[in-house]
């Protein structure tokens, strides 16, 4: 705005000099006058234009959210899983039950076995055998069942030793050592196998439960074997 001004003196001057105005020849830009006239001149043209006017920024959109939550901390929901088929396992039976089972094979193996403790143990084992002996019957003693004896709680292993089961030399009958073979000696290991089980079950800790040790005889009418 300034230099429009003075460029539009010096033509104004110039063009007074070129048609000779006797008014403008003699003007001098470094007069006082020119020079307050001109400051004036400028200060009132040459205020800047006005700012132009912004648009206001639209706010931003506010997500609406449950108190106390903020966006960030909302949790994307995951998609449901399927818990995995879970099979039940067999019912154990109860203790109670599991040693009236066990028992109640011991007896069946028993009964299996019975003709051949008659036929080779009842001679020397039983009350009337021939062979019986005091010292004999108090080691083992098959009269009634459960045997009775002195080793009663391992009766099922000494039985495998006298027959030779295991390698070992068998030492019964007495009169015929070693004669249990085939059939006869699948019966008694089948018994002995079931009494085992029944005793680490503790099933024979009950002496009533055993079918009454000793009575066999009332249970199961075994009697003398002869």
């Amino acid at each position: 705005m300034i230099y429009l001004a003075r460029d539009m003196l010096c033509v104004a001057h110039l063009s007074a000099q070129l048609v000779g105005d006797p008014r403008w020849q003699n003007f001098n830009m470094s007069n006082p006058l020119f020079l307050c006239a001109f400051v004036t001149l400028v200060a009132c043209g040459s205020k800047p234009p006005p700012p132009a006017t912004q648009a206001p920024d639209e706010p931003a959109a506010v997500v609406a959210s449950e108190p106390g939550v903020t966006p960030e901390a909302t949790a994307t929901p995951t998609p449901a899983t399927t818990a995995p088929e879970v099979i039940p396992e067999p019912a154990t039976p109860a203790p109670a039950q599991a040693e009236k089972d066990l028992l109640a094979a011991e007896i069946s193996a028993y009964e299996a076995a019975k003709p051949v403790f008659d036929k080779f143990c009842a001679g020397c084992h039983t009350k009337a055998g021939p062979g019986a002996k005091k010292g004999t019957l108090a080691h083992f003693e098959t009269t009634n069942y459960p045997f009775q004896g002195h080793h009663t709680d391992e009766m099922a292993a000494s039985i495998r030793k006298t027959l030779g089961v295991g390698g070992g030399r068998a030492t019964m009958p007495r009169n015929k050592p070693g004669s249990v073979q085939g059939e006869d000696l699948a019966l008694i290991l089948k018994w002995a196998d079931a009494f085992d089980a029944s005793h680490v079950s503790g099933a024979h800790e009950d002496k009533s439960k055993h079918h009454g040790h000793g009575a066999a005889s009332k249970h199961h009418g075994h009697g003398a074997a002869k």
